[in-house]
């Protein structure tokens, strides 16, 4: 009978080295996932919350804009009609007007309050009512919004005529002669009517509430203004 030749302790290590090499190897290939196809996206950048809020309150603002001017319309009309009630001599009507077209021009301001041409119209109508204190803050407030508003000034210098103050008045005249405006004519007019009625640089009053009969004829020298 022939003789099994023993398998060498050498030969079985190598084979068994190489059986679990091979297991290895399958075993890692299930295990590892396959690459992906691409990259991942990155993530969406939220919008900037300073940006969005920022357009928000431009909206509002825009929307509050367009609402008062609505009501700086209605209070204009009124005072149109309370400027011819007051050249036709109806003194008592128009102010009872000029006291009605005043309630638009200050819902206006409340609705948007940086409304310079509101807060003019607020100074004029309380100086065609007797109200020259008003006036004051209201052309005062119109300025700081707009500095540069002829208008304001012109109708500062007139409330200035009312009470009594002619340089402060010419000194709104010298803003606007210095930017060549137009309100600059309107003013020079009521300086000079003022003058003729008696009043002199040297007369200085605090601004005060005055009465329907009260006003200068520098204030009354034309009815629109």
């Amino acid at each position: 009978m022939r003789r099994t030749r023993p398998v060498s302790l050498v030969s079985l290590v190598a084979t068994l080295t190489v059986v679990l090499a091979a297991v290895l190897a399958a075993a890692l290939a299930v295990a590892a996932p396959s690459p992906p196809r691409s990259e991942p996206s990155e993530p969406a950048t939220p919008a900037s919350t300073s940006t969005s809020t920022a357009t928000t309150d431009d909206e509002t603002a825009a929307q509050n804009r367009a609402l008062a001017e609505k009501e700086y319309k209605k209070g204009y009309k009124i005072t149109e009609k309370a400027k011819k009630l007051q050249k036709d001599g109806q003194v008592s009507e128009a102010r009872v007007k000029y006291e009605e077209a005043l309630t638009y021009f200050e819902k206006a301001v409340r609705i948007h309050e940086p409304y310079a041409e509101a807060w003019n119209m607020i100074g004029f109508c309380s100086r065609k009512s007797g109200n020259l204190g008003r006036a004051f803050d209201a052309y005062d407030r119109s300025l700081a919004i707009n500095p540069e508003y002829e208008e304001a000034h012109e109708y500062l210098g007139e409330a200035f005529l009312m009470a009594g103050n002619l340089e402060k008045a010419k000194e709104e005249l010298a803003w606007l002669t210095a930017k060549k405006s137009k309100e600059a004519e309107e003013l020079a007019e009521a300086i000079d009517a003022a003058e003729k009625a008696g009043l002199k640089s040297d007369v200085k009053s605090e601004p005060k509430a005055t009465s329907a009969g009260a006003d200068s004829a520098a204030a009354d020298s034309s009815a629109a203004r």
